[in-house]
C-alpha cells in the first residue's frame, strides 16, 4: 500500500496567528514535524499543505515538500484537497501543532490500516493523568468499546462518575485524551468531506464526530508516548524545555 502522511498549516489561527513558524531552538514548528513524519517506517511520502504564502516559503527553505491549497474551513479539508491529486491508499493528517511527535506514533496509528482491511479510519489516545486535563474543555477525551473502537468523543469530562473523584488515577474506569491525528483510506476521506456536518459534531466542535455519526467505526490505538499540543503561546514554552532537555 502507498501511504502519504500530510500535515495542514495555516498562518490565520485565532489563538496563535503564524503558530506552523514559530521558533522553536532554531526552526519553525512546522519543521520539527515533517523531519519527525519523514522518518516514520509506514509513510512513503510526507506533504505540508499550507494557503500561506509564508509557509510555504518556510517549507521551501528547509527542503520539504508543499502544496498550496485555496481556504479550507478545517485541517481535514485541507487534506482532503491534497490527497483527492494523489495515487495512495492511505492518508494520515499529522497536526502541524505536534512537534513532540515520534514517528513511531505515526506507524502505531497507521499499523491498523495497513494490516487490517476492515479499519477505516485510525486515531490514537493517551492517558489523563491529571484533574486540571480532566475537567479541561479544551482536552478533548475519548472512550472506546472492548475492541478499541471509539464510542464517543468529547471536550466534557467523561467518562463521568457518580462518585466524587478527586484525581483521574482514582477514577473506576481509565480516562484518555484524543490525541488529535488521523489516517483514513484515502477513498473513505474524500466520503467525509462531502457529507454535510452533523448534529454532535457541531455541538461539540470536532469534526471526528461526523464518522461515528455516519456509522463510521473510529480505531483508537494508545500511546504511552507524551505529547504537548501548540494551541497559544504558552505551550512553546513548555515544547522548548523538553527539547532543550533531549539535546
Amino acid at each position: 500500500m502507498q501511504s502519504v502522511g500530510i500535515i495542514p498549516a495555516r498562518y490565520a489561527s485565532s489563538r496563535f496567528e503564524g503558530k506552523p513558524l514559530a521558533d522553536l531552538l532554531g526552526k519553525p514548528m512546522v519543521q520539527h514535524v515533517y523531519e519527525s513524519a519523514c522518518r516514520a517506517e509506514t509513510l512513503d511520502e510526507v506533504i505540508v499543505a499550507t494557503d500561506d504564502r509564508r509557509i510555504y516559503d518556510a517549507v521551501t527553505a528547509f527542503g520539504g515538500n508543499v502544496q498550496m491549497t485555496g481556504e479550507c474551513e478545517t485541517g481535514t479539508e485541507r487534506v482532503a484537497v491534497v490527497a483527492e491529486s494523489l495515487k495512495c491508499d492511505v492518508v494520515a493528517n499529522i497536526q502541524g501543532d505536534e512537534p513532540l511527535l515520534k514517528p513511531a506514533q505515526i506507524d502505531l496509528m497507521l499499523r491498523p490500516l495497513l494490516d487490517k482491511p476492515e479499519v477505516q479510519v485510525c486515531t490514537l489516545k493517551q492517558r489523563v493523568r491529571t484533574a486540571a486535563d480532566y475537567r479541561d474543555i479544551n482536552v478533548v477525551k475519548v472512550v472506546t468499546d472492548l475492541h478499541g473502537d471509539a464510542l464517543y468523543f468529547s471536550r466534557a469530562s467523561m467518562p463521568g462518575s457518580r462518585d466524587e473523584v478527586t484525581s483521574p488515577l482514582l477514577h473506576k474506569s481509565p480516562i484518555y485524551r484524543h490525541v488529535g491525528l488521523y489516517a483514513y483510506r484515502r477513498a473513505q476521506l474524500l466520503t467525509f468531506t462531502r457529507w454535510d456536518r452533523t448534529p454532535y459534531e457541531l455541538a461539540e466542535g470536532l469534526e471526528q464526530l461526523r464518522f461515528l455519526e455516519n456509522g463510521v467505526p473510529i480505531h483508537v490505538v494508545e500511546t504511552d508516548t507524551p505529547l504537548i499540543g501548540v494551541d497559544v503561546p504558552a505551550d512553546l514554552d513548555r515544547v522548548k524545555q523538553v527539547l532543550e532537555a533531549l539535546l
